[in-house]
């Protein structure tokens, strides 16, 4: 879907890079950092081991600012050892800091070694190889580099540098009239000019484009690409890995990223690997996840996409979230990077123009408040500023109003970021293995996804992800992912299920041994899991009968909190639905018929809790005992949701990180109109400030906040106990 020379085309994504060690093992110059991961004021030692005899050069770059050199001094007693110590100032600028080695001749090297490190966010786009200006390539790549880097740009995914007309680099592989030193090689001219600017690169490897070459036979000339690529350029401190321009939207996908990726680290161990796969079947991000040679991933939302005239899915804006949330969730199991994706071309009726393919100021700038609200993200990625927007604004000058929708979202962004959603939520919605589960994600993830937008609790997406030595064909996993089950266990995530009907054994051995160990579960019905792992009356307390009714109300057995009291009475309209009848849970709320409606059950040290109407029903009938029962299963977990948002709709995204004082709250209103919604803190306090932190104004001293948000537009508090 990339497949930028036939004009425009899609990307979602969500970058997920590194693992957290950074070791060259195979090259002739072996490097480490002491972290992957670096704060400002932070010092990271390097450390360099060469089997070569010829003196060792390096040099890091920093983002946005350029080449630095470094000077390495040798340890005693150890001849080809040698390390350095790189301070990272209050105000070092954010992105990949690559560090970059070489033996002989800087433009010639001997041997390379490469790692990198990462401090913040990344803003990254696909420089889109063939939109160059071919009269004035230099001064073009200049041009649109200072242009990115203008509005917080750092990395860049060269793309398309092989055309069906042929490679636009010296290739000795592929049909070209490029030559080596040229001013037309266009990977050459944008790796020295993003040297010059502080940027990283990844190189983007295709087959050979100018024939037609079967399937069995690309891969080969995928390989054969990269080597020469590498050989080429790999003396420029810019380059930092390869993107997969072959893309999948299945788990049959695996196969060809895990030969792809593990083939880059056999030229530099060191080497970022890329690919960007579609969401079709969201098992494919726990798949990913599994593997190790895999760097980033880029998940493809596709919401603009989703207005194509052969794919006319429109999308909401809120999707950017639940989709790109599936790579952010996966980037969990191996601390990779996590980058959110925003489409910035239009089809159809969401083009700025019929003369250009650019969209409209605020389909940008919405998809951009989606991606913020995202959790534990890196950055933001996006498909793409240098043809849509720079290239595009070059022919049209209306297209600057789509410029300022990137500027302006990124300023949103990165405040959204950086101070309300960049820890993982208590909740997390979870998205099993199943042979049948792929229809579900549409007919009962989204929904169950879009009813939390309702209650005002936002939730983070994980997919199931297999034991690695299950990850392979036929995907047919039998055994629980024990690290999976460890850090569910360590983060003290409480699982929400929507409307699963049953487990197979990798999962419901997971699920079982996860509230056996302390874990806590949420299954709204009106199915609830069953499994042969274990005997479902246990785990839940409830029995299945053979009776159906339909509800219209809910009464409270067991108040558990102080939203409502012990006998309220609150309306539902359920539809018709499975009865069940008690078998040991204790009775929170019951219908009017006396069936239950919530229950919570101890099962080992954990418990599970079943909300027996859907979702969607539940959160607009019963949003207060909802709450309740979220609010007391993240307290099982030592955990807390510290405020109430009352008037959200599905129309809405919402971020919420406790600070030590209190909270911050993120709103996103996609309405026409402007919304109003309650901000009710759940520990009340006499003492109390609520701060806007767009303009850091005070705006009330009471202890709930009224706040009212535009339309097509964010708000962002902070709420301070004093």
């Amino acid at each position: 879907m990339l497949n930028i020379y036939h004009q425009k085309i899609v990307v979602c994504l969500v970058l997920l890079l590194i693992p957290l060690s950074t070791t060259i093992a195979a090259s002739n110059i072996e490097i480490t950092t002491s972290k992957s991961r670096v704060q400002r004021g932070d010092t990271v030692e390097i450390k360099l081991q060469t089997t070569s005899s010829e003196p060792v050069h390096a040099v890091v770059l920093v983002p946005t600012l350029g080449i630095r050199n470094l000077s390495l001094s040798s340890v005693p007693e150890r001849t080809n050892d040698f390390r350095t110590d790189f301070p990272l100032s209050n105000d070092a600028p954010e992105g990949l800091y690559v560090v970059h080695a070489w033996t002989g001749d800087a433009a010639h090297p001997g041997t390379v070694g490469k790692a990198t490190f990462l401090l913040g966010r990344l803003i990254n786009d696909f420089f889109i190889a063939s939109y160059v200006d071919s009269t004035k390539p230099a001064t073009d790549v200049d041009a649109y580099l200072k242009d990115f880097r203008s509005i917080g740009g750092n990395l860049v995914i060269a793309h398309n540098l092989i055309i069906p007309t042929g490679a636009l680099y010296a290739s000795k592989i592929v049909r070209t009239d490029v030559t080596a030193g040229s001013a037309n090689d266009i990977v050459e001219l944008i790796l020295k000019r993003a040297e010059d600017q502080g940027l990283a690169v990844l190189l983007s490897v295709s087959w050979d484009m100018t024939k037609q070459t079967p399937f069995k036979g690309r891969m080969p000339e995928i390989k054969a690409i990269a080597t020469e690529l590498f050989d080429l350029y790999k003396q420029h401190p810019s380059l930092v890995g390869f993107y997969s321009y072959q893309e999948g939207s299945g788990t049959y996908f695996v196969p060809f990223v895990r030969e792809f990726t593990q083939f880059i680290k056999t030229l530099n161990p060191n080497l970022l690997t890329a690919c960007a796969p579609h969401t079709d079947d969201p098992l494919l991000a726990g798949y990913l996840s599994t593997v190790e040679e895999l760097d980033i991933i880029i998940f493809q939302a596709g919401v603009m996409a989703s207005y194509r005239p052969d794919n006319r899915k429109k999308y909401p804006f809120r999707r950017v979230r639940d989709f790109c949330s599936l790579g952010a969730g996966a980037k969990r199991l191996q601390n990779k990077i996590a980058l959110n994706h925003v489409e910035l071309f239009g089809y159809l009726e969401n083009r700025l123009t019929p003369e250009t393919t650019a969209t409209t100021y605020d389909n940008i700038y919405q998809q951009i408040l989606s991606a913020a609200t995202i959790t534990n993200a890196d950055g933001i990625s996006f498909f793409t500023y240098h043809a849509h927007v720079y290239d595009a604004e070059k022919k049209l000058p209306a297209v600057q109003r789509s410029r300022a929708a990137v500027r302006d979202g990124i300023r949103a962004f990165d405040l959204i970021t950086a101070k309300v959603s960049h820890l993982n939520n208590a909740l997390a919605v979870y998205f099993p293995y199943s042979d049948w589960i792929i229809e579900r994600w549409h007919n009962y993830f989204l929904p169950a996804l879009d009813a939390f937008r309702v209650l005002g609790v936002p939730v983070d997406v994980l997919a199931y992800a297999p034991p690695v030595e299950e990850s392979v064909y036929p995907y047919y996993p039998f055994h629980l992912n024990k690290e999976v089950l460890t850090r569910l266990l360590n983060e003290h995530t409480v699982l929400v299920l929507p409307n699963v009907s049953g487990f197979q054994q990798t999962d419901g051995d997971l699920i079982k041994a996860f509230v056996e160990q302390g874990g806590v579960l949420v299954a709204f019905g009106p199915q609830l899991p069953m499994s042969r792992s274990y005997e479902r009356a246990e785990l839940f307390g409830l029995d299945e009968t053979t009776d159906s009714a339909s509800h219209s109300s809910v009464i409270v057995d067991n108040a558990i909190g102080g939203r409502l009291k012990t006998a309220n009475t609150v309306r539902i309209d359920t539809g018709k639905m499975t009865l069940w009848k008690l078998k040991g849970a204790k009775l929170v709320a019951r219908f009017e018929d006396g069936s239950p409606a919530v229950t919570i059950n101890k099962y080992g040290k954990g418990t599970a809790i079943a909300i027996v109407p859907d979702a969607s029903a539940a959160a607009q009938g019963t949003p207060n005992l909802i709450r309740e029962v979220l609010a007391h299963a993240c307290s099982l977990r030592g955990e807390s949701i510290p405020v109430d948002i009352i008037g959200a709709n599905e129309k809405t995204d919402m971020a919420i990180e406790r600070t030590v004082t209190g909270f911050r709250v993120a709103l996103v209103n996609y309405n026409s109109n402007e919304l109003s919604v309650d901000l009710e803190p759940t520990r009340i306090t006499s003492l109390s400030m609520w701060q806007d932190l767009v303009d850091g104004r005070t705006i009330s001293s009471a202890n709930s906040l009224k706040l009212t948000i535009p339309a097509r537009s964010f708000r962002a508090v902070e709420y301070r106990t004093r």
